[in-house]
């Protein structure tokens, strides 16, 4: 491929992206209507599932569309507007709503389903970027794509219009999530594997090394301290007042800090030098709690001390401990 020839090819790409980028924005304004309320209305209202019917491309944003509704909480499934005619409607029944896809609104198998879903008494919303199509005509509530161009070369395969149509489901499963009052913990019950599922699964309790919790007292010297931060091999300790409650903390960064910027005698008290008030987990918490806590602040830190119901030290969490467990 020649110079000028790849340039043109990546000019066309670029005109893809902006062709889509143009389109979703324009979707902003659709999301905002009163036929994208009324949709969110009829779909938190339907007491079975979400069936999504398409054709071609349309058909397979429309599984993508019932797997991420599904994943979050509402029931969805995908049917082939062809299968659909030949047996595959036997599956819809009247407490299920329908959601159609057909860029044209014109497709022949998506409109011959109608009939059987207005019969059913399915509630119905299509997804097309002709509003005044026989689909738009025939259903309950219609979602435009606000597509003015595919992006494609040949504005002739669906390009913008796939993607429109995957911004729609995406914004109506979200808007599902919070009506639906979704929680991270709901999510977890549908994604028990791999890393996902670990995180907001697993108790920082569960995570804890068996056996191994440095505590010292806070009158101890940094000598002491730096004794108990080398044998625990944590990278961390815990310290307690008189009470035996969480009063600080030491971590071989902090050590390496003060060994820097204060210059300090081993003999003198650690209380001179702890982190006073550290950052904490409780048992109960997930992983993923635990992971925001270390990462969603401006210095970050790997390791948590973990205290119980009455603030007294259970153990160090790392964050290499969460890493390792989820691999």
């Amino acid at each position: 491929m020649n110079d000028n020839l790849l340039s043109k090819a990546v000019e066309a790409a670029i005109n893809v992206i902006d062709a889509e980028a143009r389109a979703l924005d324009r979707l902003g304004e659709m999301v905002r209507s009163q036929e994208f309320r009324r949709a969110v209305e009829i779909l938190f209202a339907c007491q079975g599932t979400v069936y999504i019917v398409g054709l071609g491309k349309s058909g397979l944003v429309g599984q993508k569309i019932a797997a991420t509704m599904t994943s979050t909480g509402a029931p969805a499934a995908y049917i082939h507007a062809g299968d659909a005619l030949h047996g595959d409607l036997g599956a819809i029944r009247p407490r299920d709503c329908v959601i159609l896809i057909s860029k044209s609104g014109q497709t022949r198998e998506i409109l011959e389903v109608i009939p059987f879903l207005k019969n059913n008494r399915n509630p119905t919303i299509s997804i097309t970027n002709e509003p005044g199509s026989p689909l738009a005509e025939r259903t309950d509530v219609t979602l435009p794509m606000m597509v003015e161009t595919e992006g494609c070369p040949l504005n002739l395969a669906p390009m913008t219009s796939s993607t429109a149509a995957m911004a729609i489901g995406d914004a109506l499963a979200g808007a599902l999530i919070v009506a639906r009052d979704f929680k991270p913990e709901h999510f977890a019950r549908f994604h028990p594997a791999g890393r996902l599922g670990f995180l907001l699964t697993a108790k920082v309790g569960d995570l804890l090394k068996s056996g191994v919790n440095p505590v010292v007292e806070e009158n101890v010297t940094l000598r002491q301290a730096v004794v108990a931060l080398v044998e625990s091999r944590m990278g961390g300790i815990s310290i307690v007042g008189p009470e035996g409650k969480l009063t600080g903390a030491l971590t071989d960064g902090d050590l390496k800090r003060i060994m820097l910027e204060k210059s300090p005698r081993l003999d003198e008290k650690l209380s001179l030098f702890m982190t006073r008030n550290p950052v904490v987990a409780r048992p109960e918490d997930s992983a993923a709690s635990a992971v925001e806590i270390m990462e969603n602040r401006t210095t970050q830190i790997s390791i948590l001390p973990v205290v119980d119901a009455d603030y007294k030290p259970l153990g160090i969490l790392r964050l290499h401990d969460i890493i390792r467990s989820a691999l």
